[in-house]
């Protein structure tokens, strides 16, 4: 079973690396994969990083 999850920017310790990340994902299409090979996508929605399993 899949879960979204929800990872606040806020928890990302570093200003600059918050603004990396977000800059990142507006201008890219990122995925990332588990240990499992499950592919979750990755979008920036009010402030939170947000992965949702691909089907």
């Amino acid at each position: 079973m899949a879960e979204t999850y929800v990872i606040p920017m806020g928890d990302i310790p570093s200003r600059k690396l918050r603004k990396t990340v977000k800059v990142f994902i507006k201008e890219e299409d990122v995925c990332l994969y588990d240990d499992g090979g499950q592919e979750f996508g990755v979008s920036l929605e009010k402030n939170r990083l947000i992965l949702k399993p691909d089907q």
